[in-house]
Order: C-alpha cells, then sequence, then structure tokens
C-alpha cells in the first residue's frame, strides 16, 4: 500500500511501458518540480529497451515484466503505458498492490473492463484516472468558463474532425493488439462532447470502414441530445482531416484547433489567449506531449488533497465514455451486438 501522501509530499511514480508515450510522459515530468516528482522503476517485458529508457531518464531502477514494479513498496503512482490491449490487466496489477494508477486512454477495452477497474479502486481507494490528457490543458478551463458564462449562449450543434495517417502502425492493424480508430481517436471526440453538453447523448448513429483484420480504420457518427441539440463527429486512420471543433452556440462559434491538445482558445478578434508549453530535454514524439505535465500535475494535487478521483475527469465519466465507445464499435461491427 502506497504511503499516505501528505501536502507537499513528494510522489514517487512507476512507469510500465517503454513506448513513445512512455518515454514523452518522462520528457514532460521533468519539466516538472523534482520535489513533487520522482520516477524511481520503469517496467516492460523488453529488458534492453527497458535499460535504454531508464539510462536516457536517469531512472534508477529497471524491471523486466510488470510484477516487480507492483510488488515495489517505494513507488506510490504507477503510469500506465503499454498497449491499449494490455490497460486492464496490469491496471489491475497494480490496484491490487495497493498503487494508485493513471493510465493511458482508453482504460479497458470495453466497458466491462472499465467498470470492473473503477470498481476494484473505489473498493481499495485508491486514485485512478484514465489518461484523458485534453481534460488539463488550461485551454479547457477557459473554454468552460466561457460557456458557463453564457458567452456561446445555448450551443446546438458541436463539429469534431480527427484523421491522422496512422494506418501503418502495428496496432492500428491488428485486433489482437486493441487497436482502432474509436478507442485512439474517436474517444477524444467524444470526451469533447461530454465535456461541453455535460449528459451522454440520447441516440447514436455510425457508420465506417473495418479493415481486413477487422480493424475500425474510419468512422462518421451523428449523436442526438436533448433540447434539441446535435453533434456530428469523424475520425480517419488513412486520412489527414481538419482535426478541429467547431462549438456551434446561439451567440457565436468557437473553432478549437488541435482540440484534444489545444494551446490556443480564439473567441473572437478582440479576445485570442495562448499558452506555451515547456521545452522538453528531448524531443517529443507526439505533437504537444509537453502538455501531458498538466494531466502529472493533476494527480499530484488530486492525491495531495485527499481525492481518489479528479474532478476534471472522474471515474463515472470513464465508464460512461466506455459504454459509448462499446455502442460505436458495435455499430462498426468491431464488437459482436
Amino acid at each position: 500500500m502506497p504511503e499516505q501522501v501528505t501536502m507537499g509530499k513528494q510522489l514517487n511514480w512507476g512507469v510500465a511501458g517503454v513506448g513513445m508515450i512512455a518515454h514523452d510522459f518522462l520528457t514532460a515530468m521533468a519539466s516538472l518540480s523534482p520535489e513533487q516528482h520522482k520516477v524511481t522503476a520503469v517496467a516492460g517485458k523488453d529488458l534492453d529497451r527497458v535499460y535504454r529508457l531508464a539510462t536516457l531518464h536517469n531512472i534508477s531502477t529497471a524491471y523486466e515484466g510488470y510484477d516487480a514494479i507492483a510488488a515495489d513498496n517505494t513507488i506510490d503512482i504507477v503510469f500506465v503505458s503499454v498497449l491499449n490491449l494490455q490497460h486492464y490487466e496490469v491496471t489491475k496489477l497494480m490496484l491490487e498492490n495497493g498503487k494508485h494508477v493513471l493510465c493511458e486512454k482508453p482504460m479497458g477495452m470495453t466497458y466491462k473492463q472499465t467498470k470492473s477497474l473503477v470498481d476494484l479502486a473505489r473498493e481499495k481507494k485508491l486514485f485512478l484516472l484514465e489518461g484523458m490528457w485534453s481534460r488539463f490543458f488550461p485551454a479547457y478551463d477557459a473554454l468552460d468558463k466561457h460557456i458557463t458564462s453564457g458567452g456561446l449562449g445555448d450551443i446546438y450543434h458541436i463539429n469534431v474532425q480527427f484523421g491522422v495517417e496512422i494506418n501503418d502502425i502495428e496496432r492500428n492493424l491488428m485486433k489482437d493488439l486493441g487497436g482502432g480508430v474509436v478507442l485512439d481517436l474517436g474517444i477524444y471526440m467524444l470526451q469533447l462532447l461530454q465535456f461541453i453538453y455535460k449528459e451522454p447523448p440520447t441516440d447514436i448513429m455510425c457508420t465506417g470502414h473495418l479493415s481486413k483484420t477487422g480493424v475500425d480504420e474510419s468512422m462518421s457518427c451523428a449523436l442526438k441530445y436533448k433540447d434539441g441539440r446535435t453533434a456530428t463527429i469523424a475520425a480517419h486512420t488513412r486520412a489527414a482531416l481538419a482535426n478541429r471543433a467547431e462549438i456551434n452556440g446561439t451567440k457565436g462559434t468557437i473553432h478549437l484547433d488541435y482540440f484534444w491538445c489545444p494551446t490556443v482558445l480564439h473567441i473572437s478578434a478582440a479576445n485570442s489567449t495562448e499558452w506555451t508549453l515547456p521545452k522538453g530535454k528531448y524531443k517529443f514524439h507526439f505533437h504537444n506531449s509537453a502538455g501531458l505535465a498538466y494531466q502529472i500535475q493533476e494527480c499530484w494535487d488530486c492525491i495531495n488533497n485527499g481525492l481518489l478521483e479528479s474532478p476534471k475527469m472522474n471515474l463515472d465519466e470513464s465508464v460512461l465514455l466506455s459504454k459509448l465507445c462499446d455502442t460505436m464499435r458495435t455499430q462498426l461491427g468491431v464488437l459482436d451486438s
């Protein structure tokens, strides 16, 4: 069981997984206070890769496999950054061994898996957060304040597009690796709709294409909400799309570029705010990955304040998003109905 974290205590991190996101995570963490965050161990199935990552980021302990890091009593919290298909089993292992967990999205491959992890974390009274890093960008806070203050009036439609050419990445080609457009890209669009509308849709209609291996590689969905509100979302792994959200209200429209990791909020010609991300010691693999620091800091803030869930991305939302993803993947033919 992690030692009770008191106000101001350093959080000892472990990292499970040695892929590109783990590198970006560690590079982003280096921009935060070392008095609050320290990575003490990294674990993975390929020990050579574990050693390389540990050496690059000056991490003292390298583990082969995940059992050892789960049993390491010096670790307070584990960042789970393995393949999608392994999120459930590795997160479950960490929770069962008394670790707080920040898990890359999606936390589970299905609603059943996600609900099981949430129930386990609540039963054990451990902090658990799905790594929906979008929610912790300052632009999201500013957007929420603008909407709440009535700046957009009544919002009746949201349109979101997210397309990147990632169809050559192995995990997106193989169904047994947990790839697919819904869980990789679609979930980002769903969380934005949930962030703005604050309630689930009453109806979803989706269509799209599957690859030869049964992986969803494109999708287009229409969502219906109460009180005359609607949304349309489209995602693709074979083509680049606009990669922006358009939020339409009775008092105006906001275009949010790079909506999953925005650093600019343009409300009007006279009202635009830009946030500067910290520079990393090493090159990042993904766009605006320096912003991972926001969700890392959220973990410290929550745990130091005795919170087991983040108010910005609570576990009920993770459960809801997993249920919506199940619905979409069933309509696309990925899951059996």
